[in-house]
Parts: structure tokens; C-alpha cells; sequence
């Protein structure tokens, strides 16, 4: 063989190598790249209207588009989503203040608050036959409300402005959220606090609204969770605004969705969270943001304070954003 063949020959063989190399490579890099599964959330949502963004995720794709694999859990109310956190059994928990604070007074610094997600409403009904007028009127009544939630330390805050004591001048009664119609409808209790949906489905019957309160809806995380996926957080946060966008666009099919869990109408959930400013005040789902403002911020610290003041919490919790 002359010098020249094997100049050509052997130029060939170190293309071939070369190509392997670089076909192994891509092949390697598709391979490493199939291989990459989505971050598996376990999340908790209960009645409150942020429930519609838990469902939105639950039954779309957009967890899958942000590297995300959802699974969602329906709770009737806070704190068995609360023990859910603590025994790992979730990872992020739709949720509000007060629970929030509740789990970090045992906790401090276990959960983090990463998307505050509008506000919902809750308020003092009472049956239309009532003599009851307003909130000084429930001197020596009885008050039925959820203890260890948002709308029990609304309560204790307006009672103590019209110079009202628990216990000495109004008996409040602990109820579940999923047992409160049933104590206005009984007449267990001489006014019952509902939040929305059930507030409007009430008020829609004839009860009669004493005070409303807004109610706060954010979503928590593990901090644990977030240290073990250092991404995750930003996936999230992307993950619940598209969801959120979502349902301002589509907010039939996101109410038909959560109505099965609340076993109400969903025209009924449609029209209550059409007034979430959340998704009332965006034109379009590109102004909709789920970051948590200042001042929800400030009123977390205030809230704080007031567990300390109605002796719920011995120090005030210190709330992580």
C-alpha cells in the first residue's frame, strides 16, 4: 500500500472515531436528558377559594411544563392539612395566616411562604328572623366559629373594638368549616361565621351579614422541601401563576373542577371567585402576579402581635418569604 493510501485510509478511521465520539455524545446527552423526571409535589388545598388554582394543576399540564409532577389532596379545613406538613405527608399547603402562624409557633422556620394568591371573604351570618343588628347586639349570644383560623382571630379583633369580651360577654363556640351550615340552619348557634363559597350560598337564602372580614389566601412550602430542590421554588411560583392565569381565563371549567370537591354549584363558585382581586383586577393573564406584596406582609406581622395579645400564640411567629 502506498504512503498516499495510507494517509487516506488512515484519515478516514480517525473521521469514524470522531464521529462516534460525537454521535455518543448527543445520544448521551438525549439520553441524560429522557432520563430527568419532574420534581413530585404533594400538595394540600382545602375549601377556601384558592382550591380552584390546587385543581387548575391538578387536571392540566401545566405542572408537566414547568418540570413539575403534581399530586393534590382535598382537605375540609386548615389544621388537618397543618398535621399533613408536619408529618411530610404534603409538601406545599394551600392555606392562610393563621395556620401558618399556628405551625410555626411549634415550628419556627419550617414552612415558607411563596405565593400569595388574592383574597376570598369571610363574615358573621345570622338567620333573617334575628334580632341581632350588629356586632355589639351579641352581647350575652352565642358566636359559632372555627377556632384556630383566620376568621376566629377577625372575630376576637372586632369583638374587642366594640368593647366586647370572649367568654364574658359573647360565648364562642368551636365549629368546623364543613359543620357551620349545618349551625346556622339548626339555629345552634345565635350567629355562625361562614367564608366563601357558603357565605354567598347563605346570603342568597335570606341570612343576614353582620361584618365581613377579607380572607388572605397564600401557599406555603417545606423549608425543608425547597433545600432539598433547590429549583423547585422558581418552578412554583411559575407553576401557580400560569394556573392562575388559567382560571381568570377559563374560570367555568376552574369552578366546575373545585365544585366537585365543595359539592356546590359551580355558577355559584364562579361567581365568588370572580370577585378575588387576584383575577378581577387583571385584563389580561400576564398582569396577574402571585408574588406576596408589602403590605400583606406588614399585616402578617400585625396578625402576629394579635395571637400573642388573645393569648393563641406565647411569642409572636416569624413568618419566611
Amino acid at each position: 500500500m502506498t504512503k498516499k493510501c495510507r494517509t487516506t485510509v488512515s484519515s478516514i478511521i480517525a473521521m469514524g472515531i470522531a464521529m462516534s465520539i460525537t454521535m455518543g455524545a448527543v445520544l448521551g446527552s438525549g439520553l441524560g436528558a429522557a432520563r430527568a423526571e419532574p420534581v413530585k409535589v404533594r400538595i394540600g388545598y382545602g375549601t377556601a377559594l384558592h382550591g380552584e388554582v390546587a385543581k387548575v394543576l391538578a387536571n392540566t399540564d401545566i405542572d408537566k411544563r414547568h418540570g413539575l409532577h403534581v399530586e393534590a389532596t382535598f382537605f375540609q379545613y386548615g389544621p388537618p392539612q397543618i398535621e399533613a406538613l408536619v408529618s411530610k405527608s404534603i409538601d406545599l399547603a394551600f392555606t392562610s395566616l393563621v395556620p401558618t402562624a399556628s405551625y410555626l409557633v411549634k415550628r419556627p422556620g419550617a414552612v415558607v411562604t411563596i405565593a400569595s394568591l388574592g383574597t376570598a371573604a369571610h363574615g358573621l351570618l345570622v338567620p333573617a328572623t334575628s334580632p341581632v343588628k350588629t356586632l355589639r347586639d351579641f352581647k350575652g349570644k352565642t358566636i359559632a366559629v372555627a377556632f384556630g383560623t383566620d376568621s376566629y382571630v377577625d372575630l376576637l379583633v372586632s369583638l374587642k373594638a366594640v368593647g366586647l369580651v370572649r367568654d364574658a360577654d359573647v360565648k364562642l363556640v368551636n365549629v368546623p368549616p364543613n359543620e357551620q351550615p349545618a349551625a346556622l340552619e339548626q339555629k345552634l348557634a345565635d350567629g355562625v361565621v361562614l367564608r366563601e363559597p357558603q357565605l354567598q350560598k347563605f346570603l342568597d337564602r335570606g341570612a343576614r351579614e353582620i361584618q365581613r372580614w377579607p380572607h388572605h389566601l397564600w401557599v406555603i412550602a417545606r423549608a425543608e422541601f425547597l433545600a432539598e430542590h433547590p429549583e423547585v421554588r422558581r418552578l412554583l411560583v411559575d407553576a401557580l401563576g400560569e394556573a392562575a392565569a388559567y382560571v381568570a381565563s377559563y374560570p367555568s371549567q376552574a369552578a366546575e373542577w373545585f365544585a366537585e370537591d365543595l359539592r356546590l354549584a359551580p355558577k355559584l363558585v364562579e361567581t365568588i371567585a370572580a370577585r378575588n382581586p387576584l383575577f378581577a383586577n387583571a385584563k389580561t393573564p400576564a398582569e396577574i402576579s402571585v408574588k406576596v406584596p408589602s403590605e400583606l406582609k406588614a399585616f402578617a406581622i400585625q396578625r402576629a402581635r394579635e395571637l400573642v395579645e388573645f393569648g393563641i400564640a406565647q411569642k409572636p411567629p416569624e413568618f419566611l418569604f
